[in-house]
């Protein structure tokens, strides 16, 4: 999961070559996807077109899954949004994976000249359009020409609310504290095992998949790791919260805990320490929960990008074997 934070003194070309990097490491240590983020005019997002971004990894991985974590529909026609994502899955060469969402930052409505209030309404409407389009039905009388690679279209995924996903039968990643993550996954379970509604099941997810997000930073040094974490959660708050200050509004939620690095540890959110420690408490949380599908942020506030490749490096060389031992 990447929010490709900027950093100072990191031109832009610089750091899209450091992501590039990143991410023909974790393909070759074998993770299953790659979560690109949108946001726009703020730190904490320099890749606001995720397709475009998606598409450059494309050229420089051959297997991993490319995951958009999410496109705002709100923000665009329908009919480019789903031309861009077949043209995509083709790009990639079937390795899409599709994020959607209403856009959970009303400041970032309001930069676009739309209403925040009717954003979830747009966005039923558009998804539903985008759908059957990648599907080939007309839209507006016109046929659409080409299909995807993967049919009827890629997988699709709807980050934060497990209630809606599983209404839906789309993919969903769910974050916040353990106690937090098994509730709504024992939900999202409940909901997808229910006899589905047929004008609102997306069938393009025919076994939905449920994933929990940590950020991540794994160092030989236990207590060296936590420190720098703490430090780093700073900055990841700031940038997170860049138009809610500017505006002197309100989030909608507190994902970061008002920056509080060393409350994220005690909470979860956070997976810090040594290799040992992380393996202990992300087997804990998926036994708890029953998830077995990880997201793991890597680079985030000031981590650097060798900061994150090493820490990287240990979670596919001792974590991830640690983790498998205890869960399989």
């Amino acid at each position: 999961m990447d929010h490709t934070e900027l950093r100072p003194g990191v031109t832009l070309d610089e750091l899209f070559r450091e992501r590039l990097e990143m991410l023909r490491q974790v393909e070759a240590a074998g993770f299953v996807r790659y979560h690109t983020t949108e946001h726009h005019l703020n730190r904490l997002d320099a890749t606001p077109s995720p397709g475009l971004f998606l598409a450059a990894g494309a050229q420089h991985t051959s297997h991993i899954r490319l995951a958009s974590l999410v496109h705002i529909v709100p923000f665009y026609h329908p009919l480019r949004l789903a031309e861009e994502l077949i043209m995509l899955d083709g790009l990639t060469g079937g390795r899409l994976d599709v994020g959607v969402g209403k856009g959970i930052s009303p400041p970032e409505h309001r930069l676009f000249g739309s209403d925040p209030e009717t954003a979830r309404e747009r966005f039923e409407k558009q998804l539903d359009d985008v759908v059957l389009i990648m599907e080939g039905r007309e839209y507006e009388g016109a046929p659409i020409p080409y299909r995807p690679i993967q049919q009827p279209y890629p997988p699709l995924w709807y980050a934060g609310n497990a209630v809606y996903a599983g209404e839906r039968n789309m993919n969903t990643i769910v974050a916040g504290p353990l106690g937090v993550v098994v509730l709504l996954a024992d939900k999202f379970r409940e909901l997808i095992n229910a006899p589905p509604e047929p004008q609102r099941c997306l069938n393009g997810n025919s076994s939905p998949t449920i994933g929990f997000q940590r950020h991540v930073y794994i160092d030989a040094d236990g207590k060296r790791a936590r420190k720098r974490a703490v430090a780093s959660w700073s900055r990841y708050h700031d940038n997170l919260w860049t138009h809610f200050k500017r505006l002197g509004t309100s989030a909608p939620n507190n994902p970061t805990v008002d920056g509080d690095g060393v409350k994220a540890l005690e909470l979860g959110i956070i997976a810090a320490g040594t290799p040992e420690e992380v393996a202990e408490q992300l087997s804990r949380e998926m036994e708890a929960s029953g998830i077995r599908y990880m997201i793991g942020a890597f680079c985030w506030g000031d981590i650097d990008h060798t900061e994150a490749l090493a820490s990287v490096e240990r979670f596919a060389t001792q974590v991830i074997p640690l983790v498998r031992q205890t869960v399989g």
